[in-house]
């Protein structure tokens, strides 16, 4: 909203400063050229105190070729190769749900029953997890299961 209410009082400042210089006075063009001048300052402003212009922010997810490559060396039971492929995309306030659920699939294939469950209630938590809720819950029956029978067949 802020920034087609910028470009409008900018579109609009342009063209009576160009087109039709005597459609506005001329207080009025120094009014919305301080207001141009202003909003830009205010802009820099912010994106140099958040670290915007320094750094460059990572893409959200998982791309999809990690992925599908994940997924491909999963099938061919690589499971440890798969982790370390998409684990950085499950953790911090930016998890992949695809390739978390991914992740608790292969933390469940190799017996880390409290990693899957924790991971799957993280993706339960998150509001585009929603999305998921059948995966996520039929995974977390099938991990809680698992964990009950290699307890009861240590026993």
């Amino acid at each position: 909203m802020i920034a087609l209410l910028f470009g409008a009082i900018l579109s609009t400042t342009w063209v009576g400063t160009t087109i039709w210089p005597l459609w506005m006075t001329s207080w009025r063009m120094i009014l919305l050229w301080s207001i141009v001048g202003m909003g830009a300052v205010a802009s820099l402003l912010h994106n140099a105190t958040q670290g915007l212009l320094i750094q460059r922010r990572n893409p959200e997810g998982c791309p999809a070729a990690t992925l599908a490559a994940a997924q491909a060396l999963y099938l061919k039971a690589n499971y440890f190769e798969a982790e370390q492929s998409i684990a950085a995309y499950c953790r911090g306030r930016t998890i992949d749900v695809e390739a978390a659920l991914l992740l608790a699939t292969i933390y469940r294939r190799t017996q880390r029953f409290d990693a899957a469950i924790e991971l799957l209630d993280a993706i339960a938590r998150l509001e585009r997890g929603s999305l998921w809720d059948d995966e996520v819950t039929k995974e977390k029956k099938s991990a809680l299961q698992q964990k009950i029978r290699s307890h009861s067949d240590s026993l």
